[in-house]
């Protein structure tokens, strides 16, 4: 019985943290108020209180879960790819969906707003707690640096991250309609200036 109300719980966090960057991407941060999120999600203010004790908390359990997700689908990756090629498919097959499934939300052009959205919230300390949660994943990432030492691999996890944040805030910044495709094209091209370096 506890696994399923652990479950529950889990699901209900997952939600606050959803509605929350949903919130705070098609409205702003002046909208991300506790009683916007939990009306969204059709919670009480107490209910969302119970689960974050602040808003930036819900904004960093999101991109804590999209990164988590992201990353969980390189076990797909070619496995002779390097580190680097592996990040590069990773954020290439996150453009494209997952199984049809490729909502604005989800999207990396959104997991990188949100991230200058924690920074515009709470500076420099926001980076740091999201970074110390994101380390194991990075950890992870690691088992593809082969010949690296940590350090090594450190800075090509964040050069990769670093790379595709550039080329999915160009294409942001493209005119509307905007083209799916030019995304994919523009992180390869910021990939492959990098390689030639």
């Amino acid at each position: 019985m506890s696994g399923l109300r652990e479950s529950k719980k889990a699901a209900t966090r997952a939600r606050i943290a959803r509605a929350a960057a949903g919130l705070a991407l098609e409205q702003g941060a002046e909208a991300l108020t506790v009683a916007a999120v939990s009306e969204a999600v059709g919670v009480s203010t107490r209910t969302f209180h119970n689960y974050f004790a602040a808003m930036d908390e819900a904004l960093t359990e999101f991109m804590v879960d999209r990164v988590t997700d992201l990353l969980g689908h390189l076990r797909h990756a070619p496995a002779d790819a390097s580190l680097f090629d592996a990040i590069q498919w990773v954020i290439i097959e996150g453009l494209r969906g997952h199984g049809g499934v490729d909502t604005h939300l989800d999207s990396f052009a959104s997991l990188f707003r949100v991230a200058d959205l924690l920074l515009t919230m709470r500076g420099a300390a926001a980076v740091h707690e999201l970074d110390e949660k994101l380390r194991p994943l990075f950890d992870k990432l690691r088992t593809r640096a082969t010949g690296m030492d940590d350090f090594e691999s450190e800075v090509a996890i964040r050069a990769a991250a670093a790379v595709a944040q550039t080329a999915l805030q160009h294409y942001i910044s493209l005119p509307e309609p905007k083209n799916p495709a030019a995304a994919e094209e523009l992180v390869r091209r910021a990939f492959d200036v990098v390689r030639l370096a």
